[in-house]
């Protein structure tokens, strides 16, 4: 349903960007070049979006030999694709037994990991200079984290893409040495693997850690390691996380073109664009520092701030006190919803806080974007 609305707001965009260029009517010239842009790229996006992988597709069946894993530069664009649409399925690496450098070592650490393209992509830029084996499990696409949350990191995976490379697969004194990554331990049960002859090892959780890992034999559990949500990493989610919001920001603002055209209306362009661009940036940046446990609450508090700089704004003869109120409610509404959002892309969620959250606190920037579009009219009525 999301694409086929996404889909109806695209062409109506290329549409009234085609008229701007055909048609005399001031309107359409006006908004017309910047619409047709839109319409072209989301449209393009959708063209994209059908190469993705699709979720619970059977791989067919292959010869059951290890293959040389390089990068080619469609590897980039693809992992460049992945980390800006993050929050979908996007492209999956065929699960199987892999390996870097120039032959097939048996004796090279055995590591486990994900069918998700980024993640593969990013293990073997770690890992390109030294030669290891890289058993990719069938997790649907889904990165190690939330595959073993939901299931799908876990024994019977491991074991499928053992089985079929078992002659490649040698064990030492009859037992075979696993690296499996921190994060997949919520799905993994390593009791049963170690009973089944699989001496798993509990690596690092960070992939720039593995280099120094792995030269510094014999591997040990890792099991102390912890998820360190810093800066680096929360400046990652950012570009994500604004391209997320801009694309409902765009909708609201077709809608409200469309309605300029019966109505005549002052289209807030800059002011929806860059208040979203300042919350979805700042968000990240600011996380740590933000007070309240959930994450609307947070959102809440950068939006009051931001409120409070409007304020400042309108003061001093900046902002104009008619759009102060509906820029305020804006914000404030869009803070809570992308503070809310936001749980799916940091490493500190909880999913039982999370469900507990979206039920109390929906309901509430709901009423305050009502709210907005409110104070919007009345402003623009009189």
């Amino acid at each position: 349903m999301k694409q086929i609305l996404f889909l109806i707001v695209a062409i109506c965009l290329a549409a009234i960007g085609i008229a701007g260029v055909i048609f005399e009517s001031t309107a359409f010239q006006a908004e017309g070049p910047w619409f047709l842009a839109l319409g072209l790229t989301m449209i393009a996006y959708l063209a994209l979006k059908r190469t993705y992988y699709r979720a619970g597709s059977v791989w067919p069946a292959d010869s059951n030999e290890p293959k040389p894993l390089k990068l080619t530069w469609l590897d980039y664009v693809k992992a460049l694709i992945c980390w800006l649409d993050s929050f979908k399925r996007t492209y999956a690496v065929k699960p199987g037994l892999y390996y870097t450098g120039d032959r097939y070592d048996h004796d090279a650490p055995l590591l486990a990991t994900a069918n998700y393209h980024l993640t593969v992509f990013l293990l073997v830029r770690r890992l390109r200079r030294r030669n290891v084996r890289l058993l990719v499990v069938d997790t649907d696409s889904i990165n190690v984290w939330c595959a073993a949350g939901k299931g799908a990191f876990c024994n019977d995976a491991i074991f499928a893409q053992l089985n079929r490379y078992e002659q490649h697969l040698p064990k030492d004194a009859g037992r075979l040495k696993l690296i499996l990554p921190k994060l997949c331990l919520a799905g993994v049960d390593l009791p049963a693997l170690r009973r089944a002859g699989c001496d798993a090892i509990i690596g690092p959780v960070y992939g720039k850690d593995l280099p120094t890992y792995l030269s510094t034999a014999p591997c040990k559990d890792r099991d102390a390691d912890r998820v360190l949500f810093g800066l680096q990493s929360r400046l990652f989610t950012a570009p994500p996380g604004l391209l997320q919001m801009l694309k409902y920001s765009i909708t609201l603002l077709l809608a409200l073109w469309l309605v300029q055209q019966i109505w005549p209306l002052a289209l807030p362009v800059a002011g929806v664009l860059g208040l979203t661009a300042v919350l979805t940036i700042a968000y990240p940046v600011c996380f740590p520092y933000l007070p309240g446990k959930w994450f609307a609450v947070k959102g809440l508090s950068l939006a009051i701030v931001v409120s409070a700089v409007l304020c400042a704004l309108a003061a001093g003869g900046l902002v104009s006190r008619g759009n102060l109120i509906t820029a305020v409610l804006f914000t404030l509404a869009s803070g809570m919803c992308f503070g809310q959002s936001y749980s799916g892309n940091s490493a500190v969620s909880n999913g039982t806080s999370v469900r507990k959250e979206t039920a109390r606190l929906l309901p509430v920037y709901v009423l305050l974007y009502m709210a907005t579009l409110a104070a919007f009219i009345i402003k623009e009525a009189f």
